[in-house]
């Protein structure tokens, strides 16, 4: 079991190592090490790309957590906790956008946010569940799938409203 006081701090790193994610590809020359942080970091504005905001800070935080309590539940209910966070951030801003048809910074940070915190905390609750405990060769499986098509994606976007991009498409 993980204290209150580990609680907080990992949502307040997680939410701002997420937030500082968002810059990292601005102060990076194009070339190879672009083109390796741009496996992590998002390389341009596409709803996609800030998935990864998301996804490496919960894969991050699950395996630390795993690891400090020998407690494999917290890898599994990280993960499914991303996936949670990714898909409530992604039907929020389909939703808001098709009624603003923009994107609205006030809004995006605030859906990230909420999103981000309320799914941390899930997290948490989940890691005692049995589900959470179990199998854990097929949890591991899924996040190097998840990680391995966030990966790909960033190189090779398919067709659809959230591989869009509206302020340009930082070269890697």
């Amino acid at each position: 079991m993980v204290s209150r006081k580990s609680k907080v701090i990992t949502v307040l790193l997680m939410v701002i190592i997420g937030t500082c994610m968002h810059f990292v590809m601005e102060h990076v020359p194009s070339g190879p090490l672009a083109s390796l942080l741009g496996h992590i970091f998002p390389v341009n504005e596409t709803s996609w790309e800030h998935m990864k905001m998301i996804w490496y800070p919960f894969l991050t935080a699950g395996i630390i957590h795993s690891c400090k309590t020998k407690d494999r539940g917290y890898f599994a209910s990280f993960i499914v906790s991303a996936i949670m966070s990714m898909l409530m951030q992604l039907g929020a801003f389909s939703v808001y956008q098709s009624f603003t048809g923009t994107s609205v910074l006030f809004l995006d940070i605030i859906i990230y946010m909420a999103s981000m915190v309320f799914c941390i905390l899930i997290a948490f609750d989940y890691s005692q569940k049995t589900w959470a405990k179990t199998a854990f060769p097929l949890w591991v499986i899924l996040a190097a799938i998840i990680t391995a098509s966030i990966i790909y994606l960033t190189y090779f976007p398919a067709d659809g409203y959230v591989f869009l991009d509206n302020e340009g498409f930082k070269e890697i």
